[in-house]
């Protein structure tokens, strides 16, 4: 799934989530932060046919790099930190789905 992360409002990155549970996330990007940071984060998933997402405030609690294909990337643990309510159903509205799209795989 496609992420957005920025720490001010005009410093804006991209990356990509390689895990999700209801209290954070792993990432990927090529952008090399501290441990400890606080993102702003926007996270964007599909529905089969609708386009959703939900976004909050996360803290990095572990970083690892990676090479990946020929490029290096950091891995990064996030834990949510702040998040609304409505953004936190639809998180687990998304991980509802996906856990029975396994259960009937």
């Amino acid at each position: 799934m496609p992420l957005e992360y920025w720490e001010t409002c005009d410093s804006r990155q991209g990356g990509l989530v390689v895990d999700i549970k209801e209290n954070g996330l792993c990432v990927r990007s090529p952008i090399d932060m501290y441990i400890g940071g606080e993102l702003a984060i926007r996270v964007f998933f599909s529905l089969g046919y609708e386009f959703d997402g939900f976004q909050g405030l996360a803290r990095i609690i572990g970083k690892d790099l990676c090479s990946e294909e020929g490029w290096e990337v950091y891995e990064y643990e996030l834990e949510f930190i702040g998040i609304s309510e409505s953004d936190l159903l639809k998180l687990r509205h998304f991980l509802k789905i996906r856990q029975d799209q396994k259960t009937y795989s």
